[in-house]
């Protein structure tokens, strides 16, 4: 007769065959929890290996993130810059330029800033009191009258406009230009200042600026000799008016040679 054989979990004796140890969870016992079901002992799991620390430079700052009161401070400055560049734009578009003066005045103003210089021109006819109309030979020579044998016209090439009279002798002596009511009515007492600038194609020439009035028996002058080559050179004369009536103006150069010219440009009459 077989004997049966014995069932798992009891011994052949009829003693109860002893239990493996029941699976703890890893909390008790730490090597029980590595032991796998068919009693094989697991390996421990790896852990990742710690990534070491980028060596940084001497010169490198570490990193800061902003935040806190400091980024709070940051933001508050750009926004103060942001609206301060707004409120300038804002204010340089909105401003005006003053007006321009008219009339007179700004005619006035005008001329004056234009005088500044040193050979700036001087005030044409009206500016300043200037009397004489044809000044500076732009167009031509009306108003004037040749003295003496010689022959007038408009050259170019002025003293700092494009044109001057220019008065050629035909023959040896004196020879010039005059502006018979260089100031129409000049009453007793008062001082009229004329000036002129001049040259000549031959230097060192002798040149006279006149006024004469009262038909010739009052006159006042001023003698100056022309410099060299293409320098101009101003001749002022002033007077007195003795005896009511119009003042005449002279410009006149003595002794020149035939062919050579006296050259004048930006002629002034003023109250003075």
């Amino acid at each position: 007769m077989d004997r049966a054989e014995p069932r798992q979990g009891q011994a052949l004796d009829g003693a109860s065959a002893p239990q493996p140890p029941a699976a703890d969870n890893g909390a008790g016992n730490p090597e029980a929890a590595a032991v796998q079901s068919d009693g094989q002992r697991a390996l421990p799991a790896l852990e990742p290996p710690e990534q070491p620390e980028r060596p940084r430079g001497r010169h490198e700052a570490q990193r800061r993130s902003v935040g806190g009161p400091a980024g709070a401070a940051i933001a508050v400055v750009i926004a103060s810059v942001v609206v301060a560049g707004v409120l300038a734009t804002w204010l340089i578009s909105s401003a005006k330029e003053p007006p321009a003066p008219s009339g007179a005045s700004g005619a006035a103003a005008a001329t004056t800033t234009a005088a500044g210089g040193p050979t700036s021109r001087p005030p044409g006819g009206g500016s300043f009191g200037n009397l004489v109309q044809n000044w500076s030979f732009e167009e031509d020579l009306s108003g004037w009258q040749v003295l003496g044998a010689a022959d007038a016209s408009q050259e170019p090439q002025g003293r700092t406009s494009g044109s001057c009279a220019s008065v050629r002798a035909r023959e040896p002596g004196r020879v010039g230009l005059a502006l018979p009511e260089a100031v129409p009515e000049g009453k007793r007492g008062q001082r009229y200042v004329a000036s002129a600038w001049v040259r000549s194609t031959a230097p060192g020439q002798p040149v006279t600026a006149r006024l004469v009035g009262a038909d010739g028996k009052e006159s006042s002058k001023t003698t100056a000799t022309t410099l060299p080559g293409l320098e101009w050179r101003r001749i002022i004369v002033a007077h007195a008016v003795a005896t009511a009536g119009p003042l005449r103006l002279e410009i006149v150069a003595d002794a020149v040679p035939a062919g050579d010219s006296l050259l004048v440009d930006e002629v002034v009459v003023r109250l003075g």
